[in-house]
């Protein structure tokens, strides 16, 4: 008599993501592939290549960032949550006008909110959903431009973050809270994960922190920290090239 059919691959799958399953590391790896092509290309093409490849990936950049979210709030939009706010949403349209624009304000930006912040995304991702959603896809491929043009900006476009990108950065930042903080309050919002919202509404990580407003204060110290975090490497090669110069 034969057995039940073999389901390799759970129902679950396709409609529930679940972090640090195979999908999750899969995902990743996908994604990184993406970056590395971009940056690649980046440095293998000629210059005039490398600056249409840039002004291309600029627009494609904003294009998306648009779509997404005129698709997100197609049905209207609901204030508390359909605003592009959280910091990867504003960081999204950062990513392609820095390209654009080669503004060493947005280049800075860009650098620290992506590493320090953005990065978070791809560790400890907030998505409920599988592939069976376009959310699914929407995330991860948000999120991959955002980290790819900043490492484009690295690799291809030599940006090379000094203390005093780091003070923009900082600036950005305050403009970022300045915002959003008196936003949440006034339409019971979480941007920037920086609301008075239900532990069990909030990502896990974010909950850990404590009852708000303790876990605001604590979120921002640990942004803060994050974006000086990873200004600390370009400390040590400039030390590590200055000692290797000639007297």
């Amino acid at each position: 008599m034969p057995g039940p059919p073999l389901n390799i691959v759970p129902d679950a799958f396709w409609d529930v993501f679940v972090p640090y399953s195979w999908l999750h590391f899969f995902t990743l790896g996908v994604c990184v592939l993406v970056m590395a092509a971009i940056a690649w290309l980046g440095r293998a093409f000629s210059k005039t290549q490398a600056a249409r490849l840039r002004r291309a990936l600029g627009v494609f950049g904003l294009v998306y960032w648009l779509s997404y979210n005129a698709w997100w709030n197609w049905h209207g939009v609901d204030v508390a949550t359909g605003l592009p706010l959280q910091i990867c949403d504003v960081n999204g349209v950062i990513a392609p006008l820095a390209l654009l624009t080669r503004s060493r304000f947005l280049r800075a930006t860009l650098y620290y909110w992506s590493f320090a912040l953005s990065t978070q995304a791809f560790i400890q991702p907030a998505l409920q959903v599988g592939p069976a959603s376009l959310i699914f896809y929407w995330f991860w491929a948000q999120h991959t431009i955002i980290l790819a043009y900043a490492v484009y900006d690295l690799a291809v476009l030599k940006f090379r973050p000094q203390w005093r990108d780091l003070m923009r950065c900082y600036a950005a930042s305050a403009i970022y809270l300045a915002v959003v903080v008196p936003l949440n309050a006034a339409v019971g919002g979480d941007y920037g994960y920086l609301g008075n919202l239900p532990a069990d509404r909030i990502p896990p990580f974010v909950a850990g922190l404590g009852p708000w407003p303790a876990r605001a204060v604590i979120l921002v110290v640990l942004c803060i920290t994050a974006c000086a975090m990873v200004q600390l490497p370009w400390v040590v090669i400039r030390q590590v090239t200055r000692r290797r110069e000639p007297a």
